[in-house]
């Protein structure tokens, strides 16, 4: 509202970059369009190809056009104008009958380690480097637990063990183990008849069901992480609700009651195995698979009971506890990312270095930071790269220079110019420096 009370302005539609999609516009020459434009459409354009490529190109009508369909964004809060005023009028420029934006549910940042994330000053964890150390659904449940809703927060790894082996391993993952362990040592792997149910067993079945409620509720207004509360909430009544109750006790001095607790207890195992599919759906399923459930189950069987009787599986724990320090982790994650960026012997064999003379140098026009490099790798014809050392060197200091260039790379457009090999170089503190040889060679001298 803010932004609209400040008044609309224009607002770029292309900008001076060295990446992105050419401006298609007369008098936009070497320029390309702001991500901000063509970004929202291209949730329209998506949502087409994914159609096309089903066969079915006609199919993403539905999504744009139904009226029983609800476009949800989920967005940062930095792009909030973008989704809620412009990507609305873009759509309502383009034709009238579009859906617009149901809802936009917007996080603040999610810092790490109290700085902002960064990949190339590797500040930050990314997913590849996340799955090499451990289970997605550990990952999933602590950003759900930590997620920036109403103001800024900060992941660290005491946060993230707090969140594995408290919440999920000690919490969660032990109810549901002991619950399905008794049954199975005690019962024969079916679920008992309740022949006793006290205060005690209703109090707690209406806590069930309250609770599904409130999740229920949290996810249909987007407050995740209250809905990630409410699970490990539950979780906290069952343990509390088992050490009350000590059918472990009960079974010998007054088996009905052992057997009502149980019954019960498997209903809250019964819950867990349908609600937390939003959360953590690999743990869902096992939870399905130890209770001998189908795969796929509605919200509404949540609340439905697990008759007496009914057989389950073995059960194994779902979580294991990280015995490790931070320091630990963050070297765990230097572990990953290092094992991630090897490249074998027979890839790296494939890239074809060679030395280069730059014969031709001039300035990309609209460009602070382009220079064009016309470059001889012995070749018939010589080859173009675009450069960002504008900054760092002027044009005429680099006629005749030599340097390392990767030559077998696609082509990519920069510009508008054609970039057909990539320069070495290397960064430190703001400066650039070429790699080179240490004395003159012929140009196009296969470096080994």
């Amino acid at each position: 509202m803010r932004f609209i009370e400040e008044g609309l302005r224009p607002r770029p539609m292309t900008r001076d970059s060295e990446w992105g999609i050419p401006a298609p516009f007369e008098g936009a020459e070497g320029k390309t369009l702001y991500v901000w434009f063509e970004n929202v459409l291209g949730y329209v354009s998506a949502t087409i190809e994914y159609f096309r490529r089903k066969g079915s190109p006609d199919g993403w009508r539905k999504f744009w056009f139904d009226k029983d369909s609800k476009v949800l964004c989920f967005i940062g809060k930095d792009n909030i104008p973008f989704h809620t005023i412009i990507f609305p009028a873009l759509l309502l420029a383009t034709h009238d009958g579009y859906n617009l934006p149901w809802n936009v549910s917007t996080n603040e940042w999610l810092n790490f380690g109290g700085q902002k994330s960064s990949k190339s000053r590797k500040i930050g964890i990314w997913i590849d480097e996340a799955l090499e150390m451990f289970p997605a659904d550990y990952w999933r449940y602590t950003l759900m637990a930590n997620r920036p809703e109403t103001s800024d927060t900060n992941f660290t790894w005491r946060i993230f063990l707090e969140k594995v082996n408290s919440d999920l391993n000690d919490t969660l993952g032990n109810f549901i183990h002991r619950t399905l362990t008794f049954i199975n040592n005690y019962y024969g792997g079916e679920v008992p008849k309740p022949e006793l149910i006290d205060d005690l067993d209703r109090e707690m079945m209406r806590i069930i069901e309250e609770q599904i409620r409130r999740v229920e509720e949290n996810l249909s207004g987007f407050h995740i992480q209250a809905a990630t509360r409410g699970i490990i909430e539950l979780a906290r009544e069952g343990n509390r609700y088992l050490n009350e109750k000590k059918p472990w006790k009960t079974i010998k001095s007054n088996p009905e009651s052992a057997a009502s607790t149980l019954y019960v207890a498997a209903q809250i195992v019964k819950a867990f195995s349908v609600i937390l599919e939003p959360f953590m759906p690999f743990t869902a399923e096992k939870i399905r698979r130890y209770l001998n459930l189908p795969k796929k189950l509605s919200w509404r069987d949540a609340v439905e009971p697990l008759k007496p009787g009914h057989k389950i599986a073995r059960a194994e724990p779902l979580f294991e506890k990280i015995d490790a320090s931070e320091d630990e982790l963050q070297q765990m994650l230097e572990d990953a990312r290092s094992s991630l960026q090897k490249v074998s012997f027979e890839e790296f064999s494939r890239i074809d270095l060679r030395v280069g003379t730059i014969i031709e140098v001039e300035r990309i026009p609209g460009s602070k930071s382009l220079l064009k490099l016309t470059i001889d790798i012995g070749a018939a014809k010589p080859k173009t790269a675009v450069a960002g050392i504008a900054e760092h060197y002027r044009p005429e200091d680099l006629l005749n220079r030599q340097i390392a260039v990767v030559t077998n790379l696609e082509p990519r457009k920069i510009f508008g110019v054609n970039s057909e090999v990539m320069i070495l170089a290397a960064e430190h503190g703001g400066e650039i420096v070429f790699i080179q040889p240490e004395k003159p060679i012929k140009a196009g001298s296969k470096i080994r």
